[in-house]
């Protein structure tokens, strides 16, 4: 009874430790998913806001961190202060294994990296020739509900689990400070 026991304990034990570890990587590793449009009737102006770079900001307007909009789509690449743009590795990453190496390392320092900033962010900065915004605010949701099942050994369940951080950001024409659009 008493060999029962300890083994009842060792397994309890050891699946607390698995769970703890799982939540511990879940809100110390994160990835964010953020966009930016610029709502506009006109066709033409849509794309003014390519490569329009993103500031990050604190309720007293501190800089928290930066990123530049994709020159094709509306999401924000975050850039990493040591590690850099991890977009920019990750599509190398596919034809070579030394790329695929630089986009693993980098998103390691990135997915540390944003959790510890991005829960005080309150507001965003967008600077483009064509337009520099007044302070605006965000809201960023933040998911993290897979931390429970990261141990289950299934394509579509397991997985070290992240925190995912959501938002998107409007421009409109009067929100421009700066240059006008044009």
């Amino acid at each position: 009874m008493k060999k029962a026991l300890n083994v009842a304990a060792a397994i309890s034990g050891i699946a607390i430790i698995v769970i703890a570890y799982g939540y511990w990587h879940s809100i110390s590793h994160g990835s964010a998913y953020i966009d930016l449009t610029f709502e506009t009737p006109d066709t033409i102006k849509k794309d003014l806001l390519s490569k329009a770079r993103v500031l990050f900001l604190d309720a007293e307007g501190n800089i928290l961190a930066a990123g530049e909009r994709d020159k094709e789509y509306n999401f924000v690449h975050l850039i990493h202060p040591s590690a850099g743009d991890c977009h920019a590795v990750e599509n190398r990453a596919a034809s070579s294994g030394k790329a695929k190496k630089q986009w693993r390392d980098c998103f390691a320092k990135q997915s540390l990296w944003i959790p510890t900033w991005i829960n005080n962010v309150r507001q965003v900065l967008i600077k483009h020739p064509y337009c520099t915004s007044k302070p605006l605010p965000i809201i960023i949701s933040a998911h993290n509900n897979g931390w429970l099942l990261w141990w289950v050994p299934h394509p579509h369940i397991g997985g070290k689990p992240y925190s995912y951080f959501r938002s998107s950001i409007l421009i409109k024409d009067n929100d421009c400070i700066g240059k006008p659009l044009q």
